[in-house]
């Protein structure tokens, strides 16, 4: 079955897109995937948060498995008005309680701290889900994902590939290229989302990065 996390190298790099885009995906391929955010963060109640514009945009079931008001990492957030903390176990036998496919978006990078003691990459090993890396284009990007990587080969947490975003406008083939040299046998990379304002053309588009994916697996 096709159950997936997708993580960034950054925050605000195109998880969002990059989930709906796999879901939609899967959806194309007659599938019936749920998109999960695992942990909202910075948004008040009531007002639509990453799994909703993600699951609008692809057309599918979506849910949230905790949310806090703070702009910040769910250990602060939880910490910041006295709430319980998150663990990993619960959030992971809650995605495992859904039947269908799963795309679940992180917050962040897979290393952020749900709790004192654990991180995204707790869920990813108790969900037992396939990494998807959302690598955002900008300074820095090469780092962070040489970090991800390394610390899914040290947890054990299978990597299904990554996408290559233009999150904040178009950036040069050279640059793009040497992104792909530097990963290259790392990882699989599916391909670049080009930047676009027009989010639902942006989505549509990345779905068929996926086609090989969703394919192979069945």
């Amino acid at each position: 079955m096709h159950r997936y996390f997708v993580t960034g190298t950054d925050t605000d790099v195109g998880k969002t897109r990059v989930t709906a885009a796999l879901a939609l995906a899967l959806k194309n391929a007659g599938l019936n995937p749920t998109i999960v955010k695992v942990v909202q963060t910075g948004l008040p109640r009531g007002v639509p948060g990453d799994a909703a514009r993600a699951g609008k945009l692809a057309g599918v079931r979506y849910l949230e498995l905790a949310r806090f008001e703070r702009a910040a990492d769910p250990w602060t957030a939880a910490a910041a008005y006295g709430l319980m903390e998150v663990y990993a176990k619960e959030l992971a036998d809650a995605m495992v309680a859904i039947e269908t496919g799963l795309v679940a978006e992180g917050a962040g990078g897979i290393m952020v701290p749900l709790n004192s003691r654990e991180h995204f990459g707790h869920v990813v090993r108790a969900g037992k889900l396939e990494v998807i890396l959302t690598v955002g284009l900008r300074l820095g990007c090469l780092n962070h994902a040489m970090l991800t990587i390394s610390i899914c080969e040290q947890m054990g947490l299978p990597i299904a590939g990554a996408v290559l975003v233009e999150r904040f406008g178009p950036t040069e083939q050279s640059y793009r290229d040497d992104v792909e040299h530097a990963l290259q046998g790392k990882l699989k990379i599916f391909g670049i989302l080009p930047f676009a304002v027009d989010e639902e053309a942006s989505v549509e588009a990345g779905s068929r990065l996926f086609d090989d994916l969703v394919k192979t697996r069945g």
